[in-house]
C-alpha cells in the first residue's frame, strides 16, 4: 500500500502530465509542498503561487528563498517558484484571458486531514473562502490548458461542479477534479 506522500506525488503529477515549460498559477499556495513537487517537473516554465493569509505568506515566501536546501532538486524547484501574498479570487479576476497554462486550486477542505501535523499550527490563520462556481467559470477563462482542484473525497465539490477527470485515494481521502479546456 503507498503511503499519502506518494499517492499525493502520482497523482498530482499524472493529472498534470506536464511537458517542462509551463507556466502555472497555483492559487492556494499554503506551505508549498505540493509547488515544490510541481516546479521540480519544470525546465523551462514557472510556477506563480498566491497565498492569501499573510501570516502564511510571510513565513513560506521568507523559507523558500533562503532555506538551505541540501536536496539539489528542491534547491531548484524553490527559483521557479513566485510567490504573492493575494486573495485568488481578487486575483484570478484581473488576469488575461488564458494567460497560464494550467491552473491548480486546493482551498482549505470542508473536511480537514488533521493528520497534515506541518499545517495545524497555521490552520487559525488560513483562509476559508469557499470555492464557488464562478470562482471555477474564472479559472477556466485564464487557463490554457486545465483546471485542476483538490478536494476531500468528503468534501461537496464533487457534488456540485462537473468534472472531465476525478482521480485520487481512497486511502488518502484526497481527490484531484480535472477540467480539460483543449
Amino acid at each position: 500500500m503507498k503511503n499519502y506522500v506518494s499517492d499525493k506525488k502520482d497523482y498530482l503529477l499524472n493529472n498534470l502530465d506536464l511537458k517542462g515549460n509551463e507556466n502555472i498559477l497555483d492559487l492556494t499556495f499554503g506551505l508549498g509542498s505540493e509547488a515544490l513537487l510541481i516546479a521540480s517537473q519544470l525546465t523551462d516554465g514557472k510556477l506563480i503561487g498566491l497565498e492569501g493569509a499573510f501570516p502564511i505568506y510571510f513565513v513560506v515566501k521568507e523559507s523558500i528563498n533562503y532555506y538551505p536546501y541540501k536536496i539539489k532538486w528542491l534547491k531548484e524547484a524553490a527559483k521557479k517558484i513566485e510567490i504573492k501574498n493575494a486573495n485568488y479570487k481578487r486575483f484570478i479576476r484581473k488576469q488575461k484571458d488564458k494567460s497560464y497554462d494550467i491552473i491548480y486550486c486546493d482551498p482549505m477542505f470542508e473536511n480537514p486531514v488533521f493528520e497534515s501535523s506541518a499545517l495545524n499550527p497555521l490552520r487559525r490563520f488560513a483562509v476559508y473562502e469557499t470555492l464557488e462556481a464562478i470562482d471555477i467559470e474564472e479559472m477556466k477563462r485564464v487557463a490554457k490548458d486545465k483546471v485542476i482542484i483538490k478536494a476531500h473525497v468528503k468534501d461537496s465539490i464533487w457534488d456540485k461542479y462537473k468534472f472531465d477527470k476525478i482521480d485520487g485515494s481512497k486511502n488518502s481521502g484526497v481527490f484531484y477534479g480535472v477540467i480539460y479546456l483543449k
